[in-house]
C-alpha cells in the first residue's frame, strides 16, 4: 500500500512542480527597439525601467510583454534607481561631467511611477556620474575623474551635505553597474576601474556626514560589477560574495561574475549559469548570456537586456515547493537541490522638490 500512495503522489505531482529547488523559466522576449545603457525592474510592479545616451526614459510592461511608455527628456542620462517601495524613479542627467575638468552640470529626474509622468526635478551641488537612493530625502553619487569623490546630495534643495575620497577614476561603461547602496541607504559601495589593483570600497551613510569606512582588493584594470540583492544579506562583487556589513569577509567564490541574485539567497545568476549563493554550486545553465541584468517583482522576475538586438529577455524564478506531502506520510516530504553542469559559453522614501 505504501509503494502504491508513492506512486499516485509521483503522477499527480505537476512537471515544474516535481523539480525540486528555486529554478529559472525563460518566458520570451520584449523588443524595445533602443540601446538601453541601464536597466532596472520594478520591486513590486511588473515594469522594467531603462535609460538611454541620447535621453528617453523607456517604460516597459511584462504583461502585455512591450515597450509601454518613452520619456523623450533630451538631456544626457547617467544612472537610474528606483525605491525599493516603488514609489518613484530617479534618473541622473550629467550635461558635462567632471572629466573634461568644466563645471558640472547635474540635475536628478524623479518619476511618480504611479502615473510615470515627472513628478520633480532638482539641480545636484555635486558633479556625480553615478547615482543611488540613499537615506529618505538623499541621493548618493560619485564622480567621473581621475581621482574621484563620493558625495551624498539633499533630494529637496540639491545641496551638497558631504563627501569623502573614494578611489581611483569613475566608471563611464554603460551596462556594467559599479556602484550600488543598501536598501535603507546607510551603506554605500563601489569598485575603482582602470588601476593595477581595483579595490572595492564601503562609505557609511547613515548620517549626513559620508565616510569611508572599509576597503580591499577585488580585480585589476577591467570593471568589476557590483549588486547587493534586496534583504542587503550578500554583496556580489566580480565572482565573489561578500557581507556587506564587513566587506573584509569573503562568503563564496564563483567560476563567473554574478550581476544579480534572490534576496533570500538561494539563487545568484552569472553570464553562463545559475548558481547556489551559499555553496557556490552550479545549478544551471542561464537560457540567455547577457550581463546586462535586473530582478524584480518580489525576486521572481529577471530580465537580461541584449545590447546587439535590442530585447529585453524576460526569465521566472520559480519558487521550490514548500512540502511535497505524501498523503498518510504527513512527515516525509521532498526537498532538495538540483546540481548540474554550467556551459562556458527597499523601504526608502524620496520627498523630493515638487514642480510649481
Amino acid at each position: 500500500m505504501l509503494m502504491g500512495m508513492l506512486l499516485l503522489a509521483a503522477v499527480c505531482i505537476p512537471a515544474a512542480e516535481a523539480r525540486a529547488g528555486d529554478y529559472v523559466e525563460y518566458m520570451g522576449t520584449i523588443d524595445v527597439g533602443r540601446p538601453l545603457g541601464r536597466v532596472v525592474a520594478d520591486p513590486t510592479r511588473p515594469k522594467v525601467y531603462g535609460i538611454t545616451g541620447d535621453g528617453d526614459v523607456v517604460f516597459v510592461d511584462r504583461t502585455t510583454m512591450a515597450v509601454e511608455k518613452v520619456s523623450s527628456t533630451g538631456r544626457c542620462l547617467r544612472d537610474i534607481d528606483v525605491d525599493p517601495a516603488g514609489d518613484y524613479l530617479t534618473v541622473l542627467d550629467n550635461i558635462t561631467g567632471e572629466y573634461w575638468n568644466q563645471p558640472p552640470s547635474v540635475y536628478i529626474l524623479t518619476y511618480d511611477l504611479e502615473t510615470q509622468s515627472p513628478s520633480a526635478i532638482v539641480m545636484a551641488q555635486a558633479p556625480m556620474y553615478q547615482m543611488a537612493l540613499g537615506r529618505p530625502n538623499r541621493f548618493l553619487g560619485v564622480g567621473l575623474n581621475q581621482w574621484v569623490s563620493a558625495y551624498q546630495v539633499d533630494a529637496t534643495t540639491g545641496a551638497r551635505l558631504s563627501s569623502c575620497g573614494a578611489g581611483y577614476y569613475g566608471s563611464t561603461e554603460w551596462g556594467t553597474q559599479t556602484f550600488a547602496a543598501t536598501s535603507d541607504g546607510t551603506r554605500l559601495f563601489r569598485t575603482e576601474l582602470g588601476i593595477s589593483l581595483i579595490e572595492l570600497k564601503a562609505f557609511d551613510t547613515s548620517t549626513d556626514t559620508i565616510t569611508a569606512v572599509a576597503s580591499r582588493g577585488v580585480g585589476s584594470y577591467a570593471a568589476e560589477p557590483v549588486f547587493i540583492n534586496s534583504s542587503d544579506s550578500s554583496l556580489y562583487v566580480g565572482d565573489i560574495r561578500v557581507d556587506p556589513a564587513n566587506i573584509g569577509v569573503t562568503l563564496r567564490m564563483y567560476p563567473e561574475n554574478i550581476y544579480a541574485a534572490t534576496g533570500d539567497d538561494k539563487l545568484a545568476f552569472g553570464v553562463g549559469g545559475v548558481y547556489d549563493p551559499v555553496w557556490g554550486t552550479p545549478l544551471e545553465d542561464m537560457p540567455v548570456h547577457f550581463s546586462m541584468m535586473t530582478i524584480g517583482e518580489g525576486d521572481r522576475y529577471l530580465y537580461a537586456f541584449d545590447p546587439g538586438s535590442q530585447q529585453l529577455h524576460v526569465m521566472y524564478v520559480v519558487p521550490e515547493p514548500a512540502a511535497l506531502s505524501l498523503l498518510a506520510l504527513g512527515g516525509l516530504v521532498l526537498l532538495g537541490r538540483r546540481r548540474g553542469c554550467v556551459s562556458q559559453n527597499k523601504q526608502r522614501r524620496l520627498a523630493p522638490a515638487r514642480f510649481g
